[in-house]
């Protein structure tokens, strides 16, 4: 009998979300398309390690993409919210 691992989801590892998010938001142009295709490859590779195919590799890749957008959007609305119209 074999055992199906099923690993839990990427996009609901909330700090690792987070925390790409917030290195992402400090980054900009060459630096950030850099350090966001370093993560999607090291993460790519750490599934592959893990067994899992291709294709649902790409998923997990998509679902922590669309995660990570969304988490930086609510940072900046939470944002917004306390400074409103730019004031600091």
């Amino acid at each position: 009998m074999t055992a199906q691992i099923i690993p839990f989801p990427i996009d609901r590892h909330v700090y690792f979300v987070r925390e790409t998010a917030r290195i992402l938001e400090r980054r900009h142009g060459e630096a950030a398309d850099r350090f966001w295709k370093m993560t999607c490859r090291r993460l790519y590779a750490r599934l592959q390690i893990q067994g899992m195919a291709d294709e649902a590799i790409r998923t997990e890749i998509q679902a922590f993409t669309q995660a990570v957008q969304l988490e930086m959007q609510r940072a900046a609305s939470a944002w917004s919210a306390e400074y409103p119209k730019g004031a600091a």
